[in-house]
């Protein structure tokens, strides 16, 4: 350690400084800990809607029963996991590309479906 005279000490207290604001910055900066997000069922009605799928609260509940949309329960409530929900919507969605028949297609089926009254008739 070096010893300190009157000379030396306006540099000295410069470089305690200069330490005491790293350490300050450390302690202020504050440490993120990733945690998994997770919403309830109203919460998951709204973060797919948020991502543009627009669901309903009882078909929801279908693909909850059925097992086809992942989901756990906790103290009894449904709890989904968003990495699972984005994993999910990805799987449901279907890339039609510049493939405009197919685009069409589908549109015709669903138009049909409509005008027999659902997926059951017809």
């Amino acid at each position: 350690m070096e010893t300190l005279n009157f000379e030396k000490m306006p540099s000295a207290m410069m470089q305690v400084l200069e330490r005491l604001g790293r350490i300050e910055m450390m302690l202020m900066k504050p440490t993120e800990t990733p945690k998994p997000q997770r919403f309830d069922f109203n919460g998951t009605l709204d973060y797919l809607k948020g991502l543009g799928y627009t669901i309903g609260d009882s078909k929801l509940q279908k693909l909850t029963a059925s097992g086809k949309i992942p989901c756990s329960k906790f103290n009894n409530r449904l709890v989904f996991e968003k990495s699972a929900l984005d994993a999910w919507v990805q799987s449901q969605t279907v890339q039609v590309g510049n493939n405009s028949e197919a685009a069409d297609l589908t549109l015709a089926k669903s138009a049909n479906r409509k005008l027999r009254g659902g997926r059951g008739n017809g």
